[in-house]
C-alpha cells in the first residue's frame, strides 16, 4: 500500500531541501580539532596531577589520617587515568621513565600501603612520585610527536634543529 502524502509535501520538496543542504554546507576535517582539543584536555589533567602530587609532597605526617587518605584517594584517581595514558602507548614507543612508573605502580597498587604508623603516608607520597614520573614521559612523549620546525638558512636548503 502506497504511503499518502500531504498536498503540501512531495517527492520534488525533498529533493530540493536536500539540495540547498549540500549547497550551503562546508565540508570541514574534524580530525585535527579533535587532536587539539584533547591536547588541551590532556595537558589540564597533567597540569591538575602534578598540582595534587606536590599537595601531597608537602603534607606532612602529622597530619591526620584522613587528610592523607582524602590526598590518597585523589591520587589514586589520577594515577590510574595516567597509567592508562602510558598503557594506551606501544611498548616500544614507551620511555624509560614510563615503563619505570607503570611498573612501579603496579607494585604499589599490588601491595598497598604499610601497616606501620608511616605506612599510609608513605604510600601517598610513593603515588605522588609516580605520578610526577607519568606526567613527565606523557609530556616527553608527546614533545618527540610533535613534528620538528624546519631552520631556513637563506641561500642553503633548510635543515631541521637536530641536524649539523
Amino acid at each position: 500500500m502506497d504511503a499518502v502524502q500531504s498536498p503540501s509535501h512531495s517527492k520534488v520538496d525533498d529533493e530540493v531541501r536536500h539540495d540547498r543542504l549540500t549547497e550551503s554546507t562546508i565540508e570541514v576535517p574534524i580530525g585535527p580539532l579533535l587532536a587539539q582539543a584533547a591536547a588541551t584536555v590532556e595537558e589540564h589533567a597533567e597540569t591538575e596531577a602534578e598540582r595534587i602530587a606536590a599537595a601531597a609532597l608537602a603534607l606532612p605526617h602529622t597530619h591526620g589520617a584522613m587528610a592523607i587518605a582524602a590526598m590518597t584517594d585523589r591520587l589514586l584517581t589520577r594515577v590510574e587515568g595516567l597509567a592508562a595514558g602510558i598503557k594506551y602507548l606501544p611498548a616500544h614507543r614507551r620511555s624509560a621513565r614510563g615503563a619505570s612508573a607503570l611498573a612501579k605502580w603496579e607494585t604499589l597498587k599490588a601491595k598497598g600501603p604499610a601497616g606501620d604508623p608511616l605506612g599510609t603516608w608513605s604510600y601517598m607520597r610513593d603515588l605522588a612520585h609516580i605520578t610526577c614520573d607519568m606526567v613527565r614521559a606523557l609530556r616527553e612523549h608527546r614533545a618527540a610527536e610533535q613534528p620538528r620546525a624546519f631552520v631556513g638558512r637563506p641561500g642553503m636548503p633548510p635543515l631541521t634543529p637536530g641536524t649539523q
